[in-house]
């Protein structure tokens, strides 16, 4: 997981990158595979480690990286990981 002393950088990051959907309704838009890559890239995962992990090619994560990128209108892996943190936050209240 990304280091708690990124986090607000990280937030600060990602609310000037101006991303305006709902965490939830953006995560609904992932399929299944897509959300084990999300998990992977949450925990700070590298795409060989995921890709050995999940029993696939690195180049299909790479493919699943973008796409969830993509998807969660975020442009980088520390953004998705910042967007994982404030959606576990809006679950646990």
């Amino acid at each position: 997981m990304v280091a708690e002393a990124m986090t607000a950088k990280l937030v600060a990051q990602l609310q000037a990158g101006g991303r305006t959907a709902e965490p939830a309704s953006d995560i609904d838009r992932l399929t299944s595979r897509e959300k084990e890559i999300f998990e992977c890239l949450a925990r700070g995962d590298s795409n060989k480690v995921i890709a050995r992990s999940l029993d696939l090619s690195e180049s299909t994560v790479r493919i699943h990286v973008q796409d969830v990128l993509k998807k969660l209108h975020v442009s980088s892996r520390l953004q998705a990981a910042v967007f994982a943190v404030e959606h576990r936050r809006m679950q646990h209240g």
